[in-house]
């Protein structure tokens, strides 16, 4: 298994959405998204190991909405690990990596491995 196959299946990914820290709502992007976290640009705000939450809107109404932690900065680019959400954000999560990715069975293959830990 690769380094990437351990980190699991990304998709390519430009919605626009926020990043809520504190009190602050800050626009980002997301460049690519996996079941476990994100890539946002525009994140001047960002820091390393701060925890936030990310909200991605999806249509009106519809979003999904994680709390997790930025793992790691990259010049423009923060790194987010997820930790939480609910059932329905986890839902559409997962819709929108399968229907994205080059091979959806891994994603459920990936889905099984997480859920075989507990």
């Amino acid at each position: 298994m690769t380094s990437d196959q351990r980190r699991g299946t990304r998709v390519s990914a430009d919605f626009e959405a926020y990043v809520t820290i504190d009190d602050v709502v800050t626009p980002v992007a997301t460049r690519n998204l996996s079941l476990k976290g994100a890539l946002l640009s525009g994140c001047e705000d960002c820091q390393s190991g701060i925890t936030c939450e990310l909200h991605l809107p999806l249509s009106p109404g519809v979003r999904i909405v994680v709390t997790g932690e930025i793992v790691r900065i990259k010049g423009d680019y923060a790194a987010m690990s997820f930790k939480e959400m609910d059932e329905l954000s986890f839902t559409f999560l997962h819709r929108l990596v399968t229907l994205n990715a080059d091979d959806p069975e891994e994603v459920d293959e990936e889905l099984m491995r997480i859920f075989e830990k507990f």
